[in-house]
């Protein structure tokens, strides 16, 4: 129906324009307990890929990332586009954006992702956080990541399982694939949580403002940074779409941020 509306509105191939017009963001991700020595350590951050929607998509990101220099990268979740076909053009998408990618690249899973996906990606070099934690040294300092399943669809998300596997005092990044989460991660103590699935709205009126909502968090949690208690978090807008390959002033991005002190 959106594409249809779009090609009876005479604005198909502007959106098509948008959908392949990825932004890089970069930007600070503060917090006050960050451990001296992490700070400064940059992390790229790319989410609902949706690879299989459209093979152009594959070649502009991999163009694009040329040159961004970061030290740890995250895939927060959706690497494919229905939630029931095949999900084997994703994969092999996949294995070739992994090429351009520094590598360690550490993700979680979505709500339109299989199981399934997980071997042949690990074996490509992709590491998911199937709620697990891994630490990431920078400068003699720990970062404790960890990442939760999908919440929103397969709620299979044990925030307190990857929790008890941080020490107390351990500074804390959650990749969790929708923000809903947000209320029971700050509840545990998580010091920063980077999700995605929103798309921002995706198709957006002007200023951003999105139609439709698709998780229980609110309006400031669904697109960009935000913080709940002593959570920070960053809801990514996408990089890449669903349903259809377009894109109205809500457009797509490649996340780098630099963890700060403050």
């Amino acid at each position: 129906m959106a594409d249809r509306a779009v090609r009876l509105l005479g604005i198909h191939r502007w959106g098509y324009r948008n959908f392949l017009d990825l932004h890089l963001v970069e930007r600070p991700l503060r917090h006050p307990r960050l451990p001296k020595a992490l700070s400064g350590l940059r992390i790229l951050q790319l989410s609902d890929l949706h690879l299989d929607l459209d093979p152009a998509l594959g070649h502009v990101l991999r163009r694009r990332l040329s040159g961004v220099d970061y030290d740890l990268g995250v895939i927060t979740g959706d690497f494919r586009n229905t939630t029931d076909a095949d999900h084997d053009p994703s994969v092999a998408e996949t294995m070739a954006l992994l090429g351009a990618l520094r590598h360690p690249v550490y993700a979680v899973l979505g709500n339109h992702d299989f199981i399934e996906i997980v071997p042949p990606l690990e074996r490509a070099g992709l590491r998911f956080l199937l709620n697990e934690v891994v630490t990431v040294r920078h400068n003699g300092a720990v970062l404790y990541l960890g990442g939760v399943d999908d919440p929103n669809f397969y709620r299979t998300h044990d925030l307190a399982a990857v929790r008890e596997a941080i020490p107390d005092d351990g500074f804390s990044l959650l990749l969790c694939h929708s923000p809903e989460t947000y209320r029971e991660a700050a509840g545990y103590g998580f010091d920063i949580m980077l999700s995605g699935h929103t798309h921002g709205g995706q198709i957006c009126l002007p200023g951003g403002y999105a139609l439709a909502r698709v998780c229980d968090a609110p309006r400031p949690m669904q697109a960009g940074p935000w913080q709940y208690r002593g959570l920070v978090g960053y809801t990514s807008v996408g990089t890449g779409s669903c349903g259809v390959p377009l894109r109205f002033f809500c457009p797509p991005e490649i996340t780098l941020h630099r963890l700060e002190q403050g």
